[in-house]
């Protein structure tokens, strides 16, 4: 009697193998090569940000200079604190519900004091408004 083809017995590995190389596929088509990338927003890279940082790299790592620049000067302390100088950066963004964002840091002499990321203005955005990077 003639021996049968290996073929059914070997049928259980090829369909493990199928199956193994199918769940290992991406489930999203790949990116095309000419697709602008997303722009990550202002809030979500301001909350990286930490006191303490250098006021170069935390801008560095927002990505964009600020839109705004509010500057002033402190008075000696009662407690004998020296007059200094300080400022505050904010960034501008829309939020995914149409709402305008602000960010901002206040730092002295370099250094990053506070951070404040992504708060709610008033009202939403309007079309003229510096909210997107890059205006």
């Amino acid at each position: 009697m003639p021996r049968s083809p290996r073929y059914p017995q070997m049928f259980p590995f090829v369909v493990l193998a199928f199956a193994s190389a199918a769940t290992a596929m991406p489930t999203e088509p790949p990116a095309r090569a000419d697709a602008a990338p997303v722009p990550v927003p202002v809030h979500v890279l301001c909350a990286r940000v930490q006191p303490g940082m250098n006021y170069r790299d935390a801008v560095a790592l927002i990505g964009r200079e600020p839109d705004e620049t509010l500057s002033g000067h402190t008075a000696a302390g009662p407690a004998g604190e020296p007059p200094g100088s300080y400022a505050i950066d904010f960034w501008y963004d829309t939020g995914v519900d149409g709402r305008r964002l602000v960010s901002s840091l206040h730092y002295r002499g370099g250094t990053i004091e506070s951070v404040d990321c992504g708060r709610p203005t008033d009202g939403p955005a309007s079309p003229a408004s510096p909210a997107s990077p890059g205006t």
